[in-house]
């Protein structure tokens, strides 16, 4: 990853004023789950796309009927955080961590949109997915009965039916709160065919607003695929306005289709009206598909997409580098289809897919994206606010005691490493681009004797630590871990601070980058609340572990203390009870359900009446 990070780390740094000369197009592509073997794995392909001058990753987070990341929401309807492929992994996270690294615009793309189920991943004892295993009558139907669609392998969800509805609303309104991403890109908001839509719930729906009658039997009768294509319409306004609702700055996109040059193929074939969507500002911008095996083909289509809306500067042309079992486009093919977009007026185009782009990276860099360029609805400095500092940068990652070399890679060059005598630390310094809210990593090199609870502190602008504790023995833990958001003031400063108190004989601590990168979601927030700050001043004589925690954890207090309550950014209080302990004693706490990922101040109040307080990161 070192040569691509530093070509794209300068033009981040560059100032805005240098960034604004440059192109405005949008260079997309998708990253599928072929690319999730690993945290490294991930970032290599994001090193890839960065390098040859792509601005914008299409991460799939919705797939096989699984979250692709730790929902609440999923966890709710199943009993699941994520797909058990991928265990403890939180792929969106990673996906985040690694993208806006090279200075990438993430987008959390659905997939799988309204199905809910694939026969190629069905675990022992499922039958149609997990989802509706619990959910039956979610479960889409044609007119015999039957619920798989046998050209796909698919179990879709009934379109109409809220219960469907709802749920994919909550994914995206959970990704939209816990995680800074740049939008959300909605796929499969369709039917699988025009001969679905008689499930009992869509049947009665329909019944309830025609006075009892009957769908028609025929899934192209004209009226009820307008009644049909109208529900969705309906659906795609209501998730655009809740995802605006909770983050206006989160982009909603969508991935429609189009494969004819003289007709709507998208809701003729599929009853997906996305030209409503984009004359109605129910989606920011759409990448519409096609696969055409030539320019003159691929010509009518875009043509036509074009021509269909109000707004053609909202519409994305997006192809396929292999739109046949017999066509794979060559690389003066796949850029003469990027010219003719350009020609034609569009402002950026996607590629289908990042898999299929394997080898063209240099030819595309070389040629038709030879210089950088930024998302048209990007602002341009959306990526600016970052900074890294490798391990072997000592004039400012400043050590105390012994550290060794490791033969363990890091980030840039070897890792290093501590045991556990008294003294031994790592300073962070890193120069903040500007006040604002931070994503702070630390890049893990994981093995089986280091430590299970390396305590990284983070200096706020208040000046006062938070520690975190990760465990370096854990396989999913290599690379960059989130330690949290905080909010940092411009300059050089010290960060994080990495020490190895506590470590067991035997083991030891690794040590390796940090890096700090602008969270754009908590823009505009309070950035220390006032009540929070005045208990900081304590900090240090409470803990909680573990931190993270899913809710449930252990305070501990130095000192007696009466009552205990936890804050969110905002200084609300959001949950509070009575509770005397001892000095040195501990209780066992579980905080409400309700509450979303993100950071927390635990507030204890002393017999005096002061508060003591230490942050709590829930994922």
């Amino acid at each position: 990853m070192k040569i691509p990070f530093l070509t794209v780390a300068l033009a981040l740094l560059l100032p805005a004023a240098t960034l604004a000369q440059e192109v405005k197009e949008l260079r997309g592509t998708w990253l599928t789950r072929t690319k999730y073997a690993s945290r490294a794995a991930i970032g290599q392909q994001m090193d890839s796309l960065a390098a040859a001058n792509f601005n914008t990753v299409y991460v799939n987070v919705w797939s096989r009927g699984y979250p692709l990341f730790q929902s609440n929401t999923f966890f709710q309807e199943t009993g699941l955080y994520t797909d058990p492929v991928y265990a403890e992994r939180d792929i969106l996270a990673e996906a985040i961590a690694e993208g806006h690294r090279v200075g990438l615009r993430v987008e959390a793309w659905f997939e799988y949109g309204f199905v809910a189920g694939w026969t190629g991943a069905l675990k022992p004892g499922e039958v149609r997915g997990p989802l509706l295993d619990k959910h039956p009558d979610w479960t889409a139907t044609i007119q015999n009965g039957q619920q798989l669609d046998p050209g796909s392998n698919f179990y879709w969800m009934a379109q109409s039916n809220p219960g469907p509805q709802n749920f994919l609303i909550g994914l995206a309104t959970e990704i939209s709160r816990r995680y800074d991403v740049d939008g959300i890109q909605l796929d499969r908001i369709r039917y699988a065919n025009l001969n679905y839509g008689y499930d009992p719930f869509t049947v009665n729906l329909y019944k309830q607003e025609h006075n009892g009658a009957d769908p028609p039997q025929t899934g192209n009768d004209a009226a009820w695929m307008r009644w049909r294509a109208d529900k969705i319409n309906a659906f795609h306004a209501r998730i655009y306005d809740s995802i605006k609702s909770v983050n206006p700055r989160v982009i909603l996109s969508n991935a429609p289709s189009q494969y004819g040059a003289s007709t709507y193929t998208a809701y003729n074939q599929y009853l997906q009206d996305w030209q409503w969507w984009v004359n109605n500002n129910k989606v920011d911008n759409v990448q519409v598909q096609s696969y055409a095996g030539n320019l003159a083909q691929y010509d009518g289509y875009i043509t036509y997409a074009k021509n269909l809306v109000n707004d053609p500067t909202k519409v994305y042309p997006s192809f396929a580098i292999t739109p046949g079992a017999t066509v794979v486009l060559t690389n003066p093919q796949m850029v003469s289809y990027l010219d003719l977009a350009k020609s034609k007026g569009f402002l950026g185009s996607c590629i289908w897919f990042a898999d299929d782009l394997a080898g063209r990276f240099r030819y595309l860099s070389k040629t038709r994206f030879a210089t950088p360029a930024t998302a048209p609805f990007a602002p341009t400095d959306w990526r600016v606010y970052h900074a890294l500092v490798p391990a072997s940068d000592q004039a400012n990652v400043l050590r105390s005691g012994t550290w060794l070399a490791s033969n363990n890679p890091g980030y840039n060059g070897p890792s290093i490493y501590a045991d556990g005598t008294a003294g031994n630390t790592l300073d962070y310094y890193l120069t903040v681009p500007t006040d604002a809210w931070y994503e702070v990593y630390a890049y893990q090199v994981v093995s089986s004797n280091r430590s299970t609870a390396a305590p990284f502190q983070v200096f706020d602008a208040s000046g006062q630590p938070t520690t975190v504790t990760l465990d370096q023995t854990r396989v999913a833990n290599a690379g960059f871990v989130k330690l949290g958001d905080y909010y940092l003031r411009a300059g050089r400063q010290r960060v994080v601070r990495l020490n190895t108190e506590g470590t067991a004989a035997g083991r030891f601590v690794s040590g390796d980058a940090v890096m700090v990168i602008r969270n754009r979601r908590l823009d505009g927030k309070t950035a220390v609340p006032t009540s929070t700050r005045k208990a900081r001043k304590n900090m240090g004589a409470l803990q909680v572990f573990p931190n993270p925690s899913q809710g449930k954890f252990t305070l501990r207090t130095e000192t007696p203390v009466q009552a205990v309550r936890v804050v969110d950014q905002l200084g609300r209080v959001v949950y509070q009870q009575a509770l005397k302990l001892n000095a040195g004693a501990s209780q066992k706490l579980e905080l409400p359900g309700s509450l979303t990922a993100g950071q927390y101040v635990v507030e204890a109040q002393q017999p005096n009446g002061q508060w003591l307080s230490t942050r709590l990161l829930l994922k």
